[in-house]
């Protein structure tokens, strides 16, 4: 798939800074102009580290016990785009000074690239083809390289191309949207600025959490030319310069390496490690190692679709996008807005889990492990998360996080939202079943469900009904806040109790609660069983309905008719209480628990609640629609699926939620993925097989994708004859087509 530009917008920059980013799970940089862009351009400008954060103080002018005191923040790093054309002193620049002749921009998802092809005339008449392209290696994710050529038209003349580290940043800020920062803070501080046998060294650090970052940057030039690296204020700056005539070619490769002390014990001599072998290997092959990544990962992870050539190309970039953002050392998991903007700050929420998870599960499960094992080496911190918010056992996983922490200061549609999790208990149990590997379960996976079981027995209680009730929770749905036996949690937690006994008897009997870290009494299991058995899941007789909580359905419905259009999303325009009062959801919530947790509830039951809560729902959350549109397809609503599926997989190519300059919406490509593989395929994963329903559009005359499960490789199709799983690698596993 190539995304492609012809044309540019000063307008609409900052979206196509993101659309066109470069990353790889480790480091993002924004697809920035390297040439930079005038004074009030609107340009987000910004290079990352996925899981480089800065501490931040949280100020209250009312602190309550146990609000957090500081929270973590992405740290924009020093700019390392930077590269100045110079024509004999005449400065190349979209903006004015000169006259674009052609302009081209491509995201070939196939290479692993993005290039700037341009045709510059200059205000002295003399013409030159510039070609820039870049790559965030997969193979070597500390790299990020650089190719710019120019090649001379008519100019004839000195060249001068001036390349930089340029440590005087900052981080975006909006103080308009509660989704960005809205304070300005300098998080990166320079250490020290060296240049020795062609290598420029720049090391900084954050103010707070005292993180180090070292960058090398080399140069490697296609002709001979002067050139000369010099230490300045603000980190280092390499001047190159040679002279061209008609027809002649000049190209610079500018290799950069970003090292952190989050990984790596000395970050500068790790980056100069990796800076040389790249420079070794050369760019030549370093692209095809690239491609040769892509190409395998594609084998396993592509879906076609016969019928759309606009939504097959929209899957891809969603897929690719997916790829770059996804931490790969359980050291990190996937930011909100992957490593593409700093919308969110760089945290993690539940959207890896329930969205983005399921994706590497069944294309590449050892990313899917990584991220599990993030969530296992901040185990910790969510003990000591429960321990802050009240429970005598048991861990809350955090709301919103970087290294662990909490980093919510608004708790009602923060930590309360205690179903996080049962959402990462419910991404281990999914992992078992899609995987069978006992070895990590034993290792590390019962250890998690059985603090997180624990964290639901105290957090909830057994009421006068004999049932088991969890109070002041919320729910997905952030317009209804701190209710009690929010139907979502309380499935997730169900589930959860369930889980815990599960893996504890199946490791049992297999004789591997040997590594078992924490102590643990088999009454417990009796407990789990009993909370779970009697979970309290509100229903509505008379609506035939599960009630989203207790309350919900006793509250007025909000007329989303006759809200203005100006006025979503409403978030930006309401008081949180004056939206607690209402039937009005952001986002799915209990129609995404009968996703999650069909067992139990009859097809009638989901149509009715599917019906409700369709109409009293705004969608304001990219998170919503795809989850909308996998129920649909279940429930045979085949129209509305679609219209669902498309603004899925559109969401950030068409910039539907208006902002998609901060950042990828990244639960919401993975929500495309499962709207296919979920929705109209019909996956769902048991403990004894996996289960397909399939649905073909009526826009489609087929589609094929391939899932990996237990060890074995599968391609699924599609079409208008019916629907058939081909085993393609691996031995024969349990599959069941559902009719």
């Amino acid at each position: 798939m190539k995304l492609t530009r012809t044309k540019w917008d000063a307008k609409s920059l900052a979206l196509d800074e993101t659309l066109f980013h470069t990353a790889n799970g480790y480091l993002g940089v924004r697809g920035c102009f390297e040439e930079g862009c005038p004074e009030g351009t609107a340009t987000i400008r910004g290079c990352y580290i996925n899981g480089v954060y800065d501490t931040v103080p949280l100020s209250y002018p009312e602190r309550l016990f146990g609000f957090p005191e500081e929270a973590q923040r992405l740290v924009n790093l020093p700019d390392v785009q930077t590269m100045r054309l110079f024509l004999d002193g005449e400065e190349f620049s979209l903006f004015g000074g000169g006259d674009v002749l052609a302009y081209e921009r491509v995201l070939d998802t196939d290479s692993g690239t993005v290039s700037r092809k341009i045709r510059w005339k200059s205000p002295k008449g003399a013409t030159v083809d510039i070609e820039i392209t870049r790559v965030a290696s997969f193979v070597r994710q500390e790299l990020f390289l650089t190719l710019y050529s120019v090649t001379s038209v008519d100019f004839d003349g000195e060249i001068e191309l001036i390349s930089s580290v340029d440590c005087n940043v900052s981080n975006f800020v909006d103080a308009s949207d509660p989704r960005v920062a809205s304070e300005r803070l300098r998080h990166i501080f320079p250490k020290t600025a060296k240049f020795s046998r062609g290598v420029g060294v720049v090391e900084c650090r954050t103010g707070v959490s005292d993180i180090c970052i070292a960058i090398c940057q080399q140069h490697c030039i296609s002709r001979d030319a002067d050139i000369n690296t010099s230490v300045v204020d603000s980190g280092i700056e390499t001047r190159i310069k040679t002279r061209l005539q008609p027809t002649d070619g000049f190209l610079v490769e500018k290799f950069t390496t970003l090292s952190d002390s989050r990984r790596q014990e000395n970050p500068r001599t790790y980056a100069r490690e990796v800076l040389a072998d790249a420079v070794a290997t050369g760019s030549e092959e370093l692209l095809q190692e690239q491609s040769d990544f892509l190409a395998d990962f594609w084998r396993g992870a592509k879906v076609e679709i016969n019928g759309c050539s606009k939504l097959q190309d929209g899957m891809e970039f969603n897929m690719y996008q997916l790829l770059q953002s996804a931490g790969h050392d359980s050291i990190t998991s996937v930011a909100s807005k992957g490593i593409s903007g700093e919308g969110y700050e760089g945290h993690y929420f539940w959207d890896t889990e329930i969205y983005i998870f399921p994706f590497f599960l069944y294309t590449r499960p050892q990313i899917a492990k990584n991220l599990l094992g993030f969530r296992y080496n901040t185990l910790d911190g969510a003990r000591a998360h429960a321990a802050i918010m009240g429970h005598t056992r048991g861990a809350l996983y955090p709301w919103r996080t970087i290294s662990g922490s909490e980093c919510s200061s608004f708790f009602p549609a923060g930590s309360a939202q205690y179903h996080l999790t049962g959402d990462v208990a419910h991404a281990f149990m999914q992992y078992y079943y899609a995987t069978g590997d006992m070895d990590f379960m034993a290792a590390k996976g019962l250890e998690v469900l059985i603090e997180t079981a624990r964290l639901w027995l105290d957090a909830g209680n057994f009421g006068a009904d004999g049932k088991f009730h969890i109070h002041s929770v919320t729910g997905p749905d952030e317009y209804t806040c701190c209710v009690s036996d929010n139907y979502y949690t309380n499935r997730c937690a169900q589930h959860n109790l369930w889980g815990a006994v599960e893996i504890y008897n199946l490791l049992k009997d297999a004789g591997r609660l040997g590594q078992l870290k924490i102590a643990f009494d088999e009454q417990e299991l009796a407990d789990f069983t009993y909370a779970a058995d009697e979970m309290f899941l509100p229903y509505d007789n008379d609506l035939g309905i599960h009630a989203q909580d207790s309350s919900f359905l006793q509250k007025p419905v909000w007329d989303l008719a006759a809200t203005p259009k100006e006025k979503f999303p409403l978030l930006l325009h309401y008081h949180p209480l004056y939206l607690y009062r209402y039937q009005v959801c952001k986002q799915a919530d209990t129609v995404l628990a009968h996703f999650l947790f069909e067992d139990g509830v009859t097809d009638d039951i989901m149509r009715r609640s599917y019906e409700y809560y369709d109409k009293i729902t705004t969608h304001d959350s990219s998170l919503s629609g795809c989850v909308f549109g996998i129920m649909a397809s279940r429930l045979g609503l085949g129209e509305k699926a679609y219209e669902y599926f498309v603004d899925t997989v559109c969401g950030d190519l068409d910039n539907i939620h208006g902002n998609t300059r901060d950042g990828l919406h990244v639960a919401n490509l993975g929500g495309a993925w499962l709207a296919v593989v979920c929705g109209f395929a019909g996956l769902r994963l048991r403990n004894d097989g996996l289960y397909f329903r399939f649905t073909l559009p009526r826009e489609w005359d087929a589609y094929s994708f391939h899932v990996r499960y237990r060890g074995s490789l599968l391609k699924v199709t599609v079409n208008r004859q019916g629907g058939g799983v081909e085993l393609i690698s691996g031995a024969a596993v349990p599959v069941i087509i559902e009719r």
